[in-house]
């Protein structure tokens, strides 16, 4: 069954988040979550095939102009209107009109309203100092 290249890829800059998920943003609903990134992005890739969450992106744009981007969002529109958001790890040379792109899913903003926090106990503990070891 053919399936028409239809995904969307936004290539992002100067997004604070890292894979530590030291930090990550509230976002009071999925569309300002998706306006505020959107609206960090260097490049918009349209008519792109389905993207999977393998970990590996080719692109059709030069490393060069890649290597100040540190994240990504991408939506397969042909299967629904759900946004995936990622880190970017890392930029690889292809050649002249191509790179790829090694990214790791950001599962905290991906997920963001698709689950529930149930009834929770939250254990409370005192560091045994103050030099951040316990």
């Amino acid at each position: 069954m053919y399936i028409a290249p239809n995904s969307t890829i936004k290539l992002l800059r100067n997004v604070y988040l890292d894979n530590t998920y030291t930090n990550t943003v509230y976002f009071v609903g999925s569309q300002a979550q998706a306006e505020f990134f959107s609206g960090k992005a260097k490049y918009t890739l349209s008519n792109y095939t389905y993207q999977r969450k393998e970990r590996i992106l080719r692109v059709g744009i030069l490393a060069d102009n890649l290597y100040d981007c540190n994240y990504l969002m991408f939506q397969n529109t042909a299967f629904g209107n759900k946004w995936f958001y990622a880190f970017i790890t890392n930029v690889e040379y292809v050649n002249n009109e191509a790179s790829n792109i090694t990214f790791e899913i950001d599962v905290m903003q991906t997920w963001y309203f698709d689950y529930t926090v149930k009834p929770s106990f939250i254990e409370r503990e005192h560091s045994a100092s103050d030099n951040g070891t316990i």
